[in-house]
């Protein structure tokens, strides 16, 4: 994508950059409006497939239960030396799977049984805290603290719907 290279010949004043500013606005307004009539659509078009594709899902839930039923009662016949039934259509078997479930008192339990190891503690410098530190402590820790004006323009959305709602009711 080529580089924007802003003509600076169409603001001669504040009132210049103030209809820029509602032209923006007025574009940021038809941009949501395309996008919530794509999501509209999105959302229906994803509705649809649900329904459509609800006889399928529950047709290949039952045929997977009668393999699997199949499967558990002959169970030691089929997997005697094997944990899994090649077939030309496809295959079937029994995988082994470990969980483990936890629940709110675990951590606890871990620290108070020195089962720290047990425990995941994600380390990451916190940089809202680092924030107050000045910037000798800074360059200490090999961190530096950058800043910089960020330009920004925010459109008044109210004060440009009320200028179309004007003009609405002036051409009425």
């Amino acid at each position: 994508m080529a580089r924007l290279k802003p003509d600076m010949s169409k603001i001669k004043n504040l009132d210049d950059a103030n209809l820029i500013l509602k032209e923006i606005g007025l574009l940021e307004r038809e941009l949501d409006r395309i996008d919530t009539q794509a999501h509209k659509i999105i959302n229906k078009i994803k509705g649809e497939a649900v329904k459509k594709g609800e006889q399928a899902r529950k047709r290949i839930t039952e045929l997977s239960a009668t393999i699997g039923a199949y499967a558990e009662y002959n169970r030691d016949e089929l997997f005697k030396d094997r944990k899994t039934v090649e077939l030309s259509f496809g295959s079937f078997g029994f995988r082994k799977s470990t969980s483990i479930r936890c629940r709110k008192s675990t951590i606890e339990l871990l620290k108070k049984a020195k089962l720290l190891w047990c425990i995941r503690v994600k380390e990451e410098p916190d940089k809202d805290a680092m924030a107050s530190l000045n910037d000798e402590t800074l360059a200490r820790v090999d961190a530096v603290r950058k800043v910089k004006d960020d330009f920004f323009c925010k459109v008044n959305k109210e004060e440009i719907n009320k200028n179309l709602l004007q003009k609405q009711v002036k051409s009425a």
